[in-house]
């Protein structure tokens, strides 16, 4: 058996900790390579070896199981959670490079929670290719490297899904890769989530498991659910715009010209949205009655109080979506958190949410 613990994370508080925690909800950069918190893991960098035994290649990440020789003869199987298909694809990385029955070296960081549980970063295969296995994984043993979001190509994953709709803001919007050469200025209202959250926010995620979301296929809330690296695609539904987004499968519903009070729908975990036009290029959507109804990325992290407006902006050369959302969360923050970004238009698809629950989540 070889494992080996490498880097500490050395001066990690627990603020810290919850800023990353928070990142995998509102997509600041460094956290965009899970659907949640890697607070789960441990902040100490292991690598192992062993024999891949199975891969589950499914959304909403995908799964390796690796058989790894214990000192005193027996084996032990760990399960490796790794990014989605779509980011990890982005950046050239398939099913196919990887074959069960291949001794592999891997890195990553092991759970705090289960003793078998593991987030994978890093595969090194046999013939010396290293895979980056999330987005935002950084290459540590060769320069022969596949994957990575510095490596996404300009280019659909899922090619050729709205020839029909791509005119003006309806069609489907992608993240652009590193060399798309598009800069997003910063709100000058944004602040860094560690002045702003607070104590209920730190408490939030304790008991939070994120396997029982990932195994019986559950779907967050927002903010989280709409604004993750992944195609995103408006479509004009007459009195409603449909908000699709690929990573969860999920349609969203922006109500326009509606008389419908806010105060008066239910709460759910997707909210009530109401649309207006500022002018011919720029939708606002004020979104409230926000809450989950289970614990799944961090617990329970907004409060039904919580209200989230959103601008979205069409460039004027029609090939840029930018968008503004400010989260207001009496309870959790304590100051508005302010999240910009922009997508670009790739002609992609929205492809088959393929999710599978795994035996006793039903």
């Amino acid at each position: 058996m070889y494992i080996s613990p490498l880097i500490k994370l050395n001066g990690i508080s627990h603020m810290s900790r919850l800023a990353l925690l928070f990142a995998s909800i509102f997509l600041l950069p460094a956290g965009a390579q899970a659907h949640h918190s890697t607070t789960h893991f441990s902040d100490e960098f292991t690598e192992m070896e062993g024999t891949l035994v199975d891969i589950r290649w499914r959304n909403p990440h995908i799964y390796f199981a690796l058989e790894v020789e214990e000192e005193d003869g027996s084996s032990r199987i760990w399960d490796m959670e790794a990014g989605t298909i779509y980011m990890i694809g982005r950046g050239g990385v398939t099913r196919d490079l990887f074959t069960i029955g291949d001794h592999v070296r891997v890195a990553g960081n092991r759970s705090n929670v289960y003793d078998d549980k593991f987030w994978l970063t890093n595969v090194l295969l046999p013939e010396g290719r290293e895979i980056l296995v999330v987005a935002r994984g950084t290459p540590r043993w060769t320069d022969e490297l596949v994957g990575g979001r510095d490596q996404w190509a300009n280019v659909a994953l899922h090619a050729g899904g709205t020839d029909d709709v791509d005119e003006g803001f309806f069609r489907v919007w992608s993240p652009p890769g590193a060399n798309a050469g598009i800069d997003v200025p910063e709100d000058p209202e944004e602040r860094p989530l560690t002045q702003i959250v607070t104590e209920a926010a730190l408490t939030a995620g304790e008991s939070w498991d994120p396997y029982a979301f990932d195994d019986a296929c559950e779907l967050p809330g927002l903010p989280r659910v709409n604004f993750g690296p992944h195609p995103h695609q408006f479509i004009d539904d007459g009195d409603r715009i449909l908000f699709r987004a690929d990573e969860f499968a999920v349609t969203r519903i922006f109500h326009m010209n509606t008389n419908l009070d806010p105060e008066d729908q239910p709460h759910s975990h997707l909210g009530f949205s109401v649309g207006r036009w500022e002018n011919e290029d720029t939708l606002v959507v004020e979104t409230s009655r926000v809450h989950f109804p289970y614990r799944n990325l961090v617990g329970r992290c907004l409060c039904e109080q919580t209200t989230m407006p959103e601008i979205y902006t069409l460039s004027e050369d029609e090939t840029q979506m930018h968008y503004k959302v400010t989260v207001r969360d009496p309870i959790m923050l304590s100051a508005p958190y302010i999240q910009t970004g922009v997508w670009i238009d790739l002609d992609e698809g929205i492809d088959e949410y393929d999710c599978v629950v795994i035996a006793g989540n039903e």
